[in-house]
């Protein structure tokens, strides 16, 4: 499956076709499976991070 990311402030009207064509494609593809018959998959209970955490403990 195709990807585009716009990192830019301003994107050039080439790079918001792209997206928009990626959009289309991609809710053209949904319209078209239709709905799914499957139950949606259940997930774990968000469980809240600690309370504080201290400034360099991402770089341990």
């Amino acid at each position: 499956m195709a990807s585009i990311r716009i990192s830019r402030g301003n994107p050039t009207s080439e790079e918001t076709a792209a997206v928009a064509a990626l959009l289309v494609a991609c809710l053209r593809r949904l319209h078209e499976t239709g709905p799914s018959t499957e139950p949606p998959a259940r997930r774990l209970p968000h469980r809240p991070g600690p309370a504080y955490r201290a400034p360099g403990s991402w770089a341990s």
